[in-house]
């Protein structure tokens, strides 16, 4: 192993370590990240794309909620609905991400993907309203995936929802909030029973 790969090895485990230590402040979000790259997989695996092209949205799902360690206790860990100041915080941590990101050249595709994986298909979403296919393919995959995990776990302020409801959001915001192709293969992928636990 040459030295570049050794370094960036261990850039990407000490990434993987601040996920881990992210996750363990909430016990509503532990394994989040781990279940979103899952769930990543089992999608990208229905499109055709490289194996390398797979493993980086893998890479962009596993660390998209690295932003989230600026976000205080108080708020993370909230028993309730959050307020407009405290979400207008939360939907920072994309940026957070980049920003932390930045400076780590062999995840410069990650770090794009992350950056925009609140983006909407209808071009709502945010940093940059992009729209449809102007969104990165990976944040858009990224999008589906923590939105199915969101809605079939358990969270600090409801109880998860059932796959019913699940495959509902996912059909009636196809075309709106969602790459309508992920949508589709999505709502395939949880009638099969698929999710990871």
């Amino acid at each position: 192993m040459n030295k570049e790969a050794s370094i960036s090895e261990g850039v990407n485990e000490a990434l993987l370590a601040l996920v881990a230590a992210l996750e363990a402040r909430d016990l509503f979000t532990k394994d989040h990240s781990t279940r979103v790259a899952h769930i990543v997989k089992l999608l990208t695996g229905k499109f055709r794309m490289s194996d390398a092209k797979k493993q980086t949205i893998y890479n962009a799902a596993l660390l998209h909620d690295i932003g989230m360690v600026s976000i205080p206790d108080a708020i993370l860990l909230k028993n309730g609905r959050l307020t407009t100041d405290e979400r207008d915080l939360i939907r920072h941590s994309p940026e957070v991400a980049a920003k932390i990101l930045v400076s780590i050249t062999s995840l410069k595709d990650e770090r794009l993907m992350i950056l925009h994986q609140a983006e909407r298909w209808d071009g709502d979403g945010y940093p940059s309203q992009l729209k449809g296919t102007k969104i990165p393919e990976g944040s858009r995959f990224i999008a589906v995936a923590k939105a199915i995990d969101a809605m079939t776990k358990n969270r600090s302020y409801r109880r998860a929802r059932p796959l019913s409801y699940c495959l509902d959001q996912l059909k009636e915001n196809a075309g709106s909030q969602f790459d309508p192709q992920i949508a589709e293969v999505a709502t395939s992928i949880l009638c099969k029973g698929l999710l990871p636990d």
